[in-house]
């Protein structure tokens, strides 16, 4: 019995039984471009053993809506390169959405212009203006800025949607209770 009690304690202090919200920074760049943010909910991302990312989701006013100014921060814990980070986003953004052959082409040219080789410790965070512009900061510097109001719905659908593949995270970043 005293071994049984033993485990379930050790189980209990484990970092994958209970954890608390991540720490991730809004930059202050970020701040000024949109002031009225205020955090509404962090995850951490796991892929098999590995940790892969730490996200945050600031909003505007009392809920996320996609039609209000909003900002998703992601810290990374791991190295990918630009390459990787496109890749992944356009096939997450065609599997979420029927894009065409030539949305999908100046969605490519945009993120590739948007994403830099990451590794542990980057931080990029995309603000999204509804009906203007995304924005994308890396480790707090204005980094590009894609001017398509299309782009904004279409690309943060990978961690927003009710149809992404992270169901648990997307549930930390809005604050729902699982």
């Amino acid at each position: 019995m005293a071994k049984l009690l033993t485990i379930f304690c050790l189980l209990l202090m484990s970092p994958f039984a209970w954890s608390a919200a991540p720490k991730v920074p809004l930059p202050a760049a970020v701040k000024t471009a949109a002031p009225d943010l205020h955090l509404l909910g962090a995850g951490h991302l796991n892929w098999l053993f590995f940790s892969v990312y730490n996200a945050a989701l600031w909003i505007s006013g009392d809920q996320y809506t996609p039609t209000r100014t909003f900002a998703l921060g992601i810290d990374y814990e791991r190295s990918f390169s630009s390459h990787e980070l496109v890749k992944t986003s356009l096939k997450e953004m065609r599997r979420l959405d029927d894009l065409d052959a030539a949305q999908l082409a100046k969605y490519r040219t945009d993120l590739q212009h948007a994403f830099p080789d990451v590794k542990p410790g980057d931080q990029i965070v995309g603000l999204c203006m509804p009906g203007k512009y995304t924005a994308f900061y890396y480790n707090g510097v204005l980094h590009s800025k894609i001017d398509d109001p299309q782009f904004c719905p279409e690309f943060f659908a990978i961690w927003l949607s009710p149809h992404t593949r992270v169901p648990g995270l997307r549930n930390k970043l809005l604050d729902l209770h699982e």
